[in-house]
């Protein structure tokens, strides 16, 4: 009796043994799928860190120049105050920023406006690359602008020249 028993039982265990789990064909076609997938998502993860290492470098690159821009409008009306005498917005100008941890070079030009119908105004450009990690570099060091190397930021802004204006 106890072997009529059994018998439906093995059956029965047999034939749910072979529908149970993946064949090793759908195994290999899965792991397939995956292998040409990951790699297609890796990649775009990269290039969207990529892409936001870059934003947060020109976004960097803006304040420097912005930095710069603010300070020489601050010197301006420093002198139109009179509290600083013998000032003069100068023609060209560069140096070196240390912001978040990085060096920045900045380069300064100012154009004199002579063709504006309102007299007394200059026209301030100011580009700004990137050098690196910053290591203990001295602010106020003279550093050598390498033209080759695209400018992160270009601002320009304009200035009023106490100099230049009518009285």
């Amino acid at each position: 009796m106890k072997r009529t028993r059994l018998m439906p039982m093995l059956k029965q265990m047999k034939g749910a043994a072979r529908c149970r789990g993946f064949t090793l064909l759908e195994a290999m076609i899965a792991l397939m799928i995956v292998a040409v997938a990951l790699p297609a998502l890796l990649t775009l993860v990269m290039t969207q860190l990529d892409g936001a290492a870059s934003i947060r470098d020109k976004t960097y690159a803006y304040w420097v120049a912005e930095n710069q821009l603010t300070r020489l409008n601050l010197l301006q009306q420093l002198k139109m105050q009179q509290k600083i005498g013998n000032y003069k917005l100068p023609e060209k100008d560069a140096g070196i920023e240390m912001l978040a941890g990085l060096r920045w070079q900045w380069q300064m030009k100012t154009i004199a406006m002579e063709s504006l119908p309102i007299p007394g105004f200059k026209r301030v450009e100011i580009s700004v690359r990137l050098l690196g990690v910053a290591k203990g570099v001295a602010m106020g060091s003279t550093t050598r602008i390498d033209e080759d190397e695209p400018a992160l930021a270009r601002l320009t802004g304009y200035i009023s020249d106490p100099e230049r204006q009518p009285r």
